[in-house]
């Protein structure tokens, strides 16, 4: 899939075309390019297929993913993207380390019985370097441009059951946690 980040003077705009030809769009504030480009590094380095744009691959559009009804029919890999791709931002925002990142992934996933991926130091190190990449570059980019992303997710973005994540491990090791969680909650 096709994703375009295209800057405008104070807002953003997000399209994504799909195998087919299709595509869907969306107007953005100036801070969700950074939640877009999160989703993009989480996806990708996970392997998931049924993410925010797994969906879009699917046939969703950017607003379906917005409307509540939609998100609670999305299934445990979706919330698992979404929740981790959170936690990339508040790694990167600094309102996590990277010590409290598996505490933070039970606390948010543990709410909706889903498994808490092990991510590895060195795997949230190299996502935090591709979103500060992704972000460095976006905000580059001078008002009425435009940067492109590929993301492959296999035939139709469907292949790999929901919650099943290959290379990606339960982790059970506790950690102290003070850090603090965004405040978007699931629907």
């Amino acid at each position: 899939m096709q994703i375009h980040f295209i800057k405008k003077d104070r807002r953003s705009q997000l399209v994504c075309t799909r195998r087919d030809g299709t595509s869907t769009r969306a107007e953005l504030g100036p801070s969700l390019p950074h939640h877009d480009l999160a989703h993009y590094v989480v996806e990708k380095k996970l392997g998931l297929t049924r993410g925010f744009y797994g969906s879009i691959a699917r046939g969703h559009t950017i607003a379906e993913l917005s409307d509540r009804d939609t998100i609670r029919t999305l299934g445990a890999e979706s919330w698992l993207a979404e929740i981790v791709a959170r936690a990339l931002q508040s790694l990167h925002s600094g309102a996590c380390r990277l010590d409290q990142l598996d505490e933070l992934l039970k606390a948010e996933l543990g709410r909706w019985s889903i498994e808490v991926p092990r991510i590895s130091r060195e795997d949230a190190e190299a996502m935090l370097r591709e979103l500060q990449s992704l972000l460095d570059r976006y905000d580059s980019l001078p008002p009425g441009t435009s940067f492109e992303l590929i993301l492959e997710l296999g035939e139709s973005g469907s292949g790999r059951a929901a919650g099943v994540i290959p290379g990606v491990a339960i982790t059970d090791t506790p950690t102290p946690t003070t850090c603090s969680r965004l405040s978007r909650t699931p629907a």
